[in-house]
């Protein structure tokens, strides 16, 4: 799963996906009085809407929020971008959802999550330096 440290473009994306649909179908409308003409451009939004109410609009906003690292646990030693981390997101009220991922970055900000489901056993050997750096994204204590 491609994944991004930068709320504001993840946010921008999502709530693009959840508005922009319906502006597009009204001008769609609007722009032809002839309803049967382009029927494919007014059949793209129309799937769009109908996509997102069956993904349920609520639970992608709740998937705004980022992950960020708290600790990077172990690091590649052959590849410096290829990381274990203990992460967070911030779910609101219900406070903080936390998991051991492993990572590998692409630049500073733009990462793929390769495995959710965190297991020691999977990750002795010669390759793997544990080194528990603590990051702290969040500024917590």
């Amino acid at each position: 799963m491609f994944q991004t440290k930068i709320g504001f473009l993840k946010a921008v994306i999502y709530y693009g996906i959840l508005i922009l649909p319906i502006p597009l179908l009204i001008m769609e409308f609007k722009a032809n009085r002839n309803l049967s003409e382009p029927i494919l451009r007014k059949l793209i939004p129309i799937l769009t809407i109908i996509g997102l109410i069956y993904l349920n609009p609520l639970n992608i906003l709740f998937n705004v929020a980022t992950w960020k690292t708290k600790t990077i646990e172990l690091i590649n030693e052959n590849k410096r971008s290829h990381k274990v981390e203990f992460q967070m997101k911030d779910i609101g009220a219900l406070g903080y959802a936390k998991r051991k991922a492993e990572v590998y970055y692409l630049t500073k900000y733009f990462y793929v999550v390769l495995s959710e489901n965190y297991d020691d056993r999977n990750f002795i050997g010669t390759d793997w330096k544990r080194v528990n750096q603590n990051l702290n994204e969040f500024g917590l204590k």
